[in-house]
C-alpha cells in the first residue's frame, strides 16, 4: 500500500510538473501577445499571455488524466472539472506579469495540489511547485518527503544574506524597515516583482525575510510559495499573527497581509513591528 501511495504522489507531481513546464515553454517562445483580452475576478487587466497560460496548464492537466479536481486561478476563479471532485488545485500561471513584459528575469509559475475539501488550507497542499521562468529552476514540495530544487533535496544556507525583500504601497509602510533596523541591525532592502520566488528565497535563507501589507497579494500567488518555504524551514504569517499555513485555498481571496522570516525570530519580529507600527491593513 505504501509503494502504490508513492507511486500515485510520483504520478501527480509529474503531471503538473510537466503543465507548468508546457506554460515555461510557451512563456520562453517569443510568440507571446500583450493584448489586454479581460478583467480579472479581482478587477485586474488580464492580458492574452495570462489567459494563454491558464489554458495550457488546464489542457495539459485534462490530457494527464486527471479530471476530477477544482481549479483556484486567478484568471478564472473557481472552476470546477468532473462530477465528484478530489482535488483542489490552487495555479498562478505567472506571477510577476509586469517584470515578464519588461523583459526583467524575475517571474514564476506557480501550482499546488491539495485533497478536495470546502474548507481546505494551505496546511492542506500535498504538493507544490514554483517555478522561474527565465531560468530552468523548478522549487517543489512533496508532503512526506521534502522540498527541492529541481530534483535535489534544497540545501538551506546557514546564514542568510542581510536582504530584507518587500513591497510597500505608500511611504509610512516603509517604517517597517527603519524600526527592523533598530532590533536587527542594517539590512538591504529589495523589491523585486514576485512574491512567490521571494518566499522560495526566504525558505533557502538567502534572505532574511519578505514583508508584504498593500493588501494586493491574492492566495493563488502565493498559496505554492508558502508550503515550500515552510518546508525548507521559514516561518510564515498574516498580520494578525496567525500562521500563513491556515490561509484558505478553496476559493479566491485576498491576503492582506504577508510576512516571512527564515527563522521564527525574524519572522515573528516583522510581525511585531507591524502590529506597533499599526499598519495591518483593516
Amino acid at each position: 500500500m505504501a509503494g502504490s501511495m508513492v507511486l500515485e504522489k510520483e504520478r501527480l507531481v509529474s503531471i503538473l510538473e510537466n503543465a507548468v513546464k508546457s506554460v515555461i515553454t510557451y512563456l520562453r517562445s517569443g510568440q507571446v501577445s500583450f493584448e489586454v483580452v479581460k478583467e480579472g475576478s479581482f478587477g485586474d487587466v488580464s492580458k492574452e499571455f495570462d489567459v494563454m497560460a491558464e489554458s495550457i496548464v488546464v489542457r495539459n492537466l485534462i490530457a494527464s488524466g486527471l479530471r476530477d479536481f477544482i481549479l483556484v486561478s486567478e484568471e478564472s476563479g473557481v472552476t470546477t472539472y468532473g462530477s465528484s471532485p478530489k482535488w483542489i488545485i490552487v495555479l498562478d500561471p505567472l506571477d510577476g506579469s509586469y517584470n515578464y513584459e519588461a523583459g526583467i528575469p524575475w517571474s514564476s509559475v506557480s501550482i499546488a495540489l491539495a485533497p478536495y475539501k470546502a474548507d481546505a488550507k494551505v496546511a492542506d497542499i500535498e504538493i507544490a511547485l514554483v517555478a522561474e521562468v527565465c531560468r530552468d529552476r523548478v522549487y517543489k514540495y512533496v508532503k512526506g518527503m521534502g522540498c527541492f530544487d529541481n530534483d535535489s533535496l534544497c540545501r538551506r544556507l546557514s546564514k542568510p544574506s542581510k536582504i530584507i525583500l518587500g513591497y510597500f504601497e505608500d511611504l509610512r509602510t516603509y517604517e517597517v524597515i527603519p524600526a527592523y533596523w533598530s532590533v536587527k541591525g542594517k539590512t538591504k532592502v529589495r523589491s523585486l516583482g514576485s512574491a512567490a520566488l521571494d518566499l522560495i528565497y526566504v525558505g533557502l535563507s538567502r534572505v532574511e525575510g519578505f514583508v508584504d501589507i498593500r493588501a494586493r497579494l491574492r492566495n493563488v500567488d502565493v498559496a505554492a510559495a508558502i508550503a515550500i518555504a515552510e518546508s525548507c524551514g521559514a516561518k510564515t504569517y498574516l498580520c494578525d499573527g496567525e500562521s500563513a499555513t491556515e490561509l484558505r485555498i478553496s476559493d479566491l481571496t485576498k491576503v492582506k497581509c504577508l510576512i516571512a522570516g527564515f527563522n521564527e525570530d525574524i519572522a515573528r519580529t516583522l510581525v511585531s513591528i507591524v502590529k506597533n507600527l499599526n499598519l495591518a491593513p483593516s
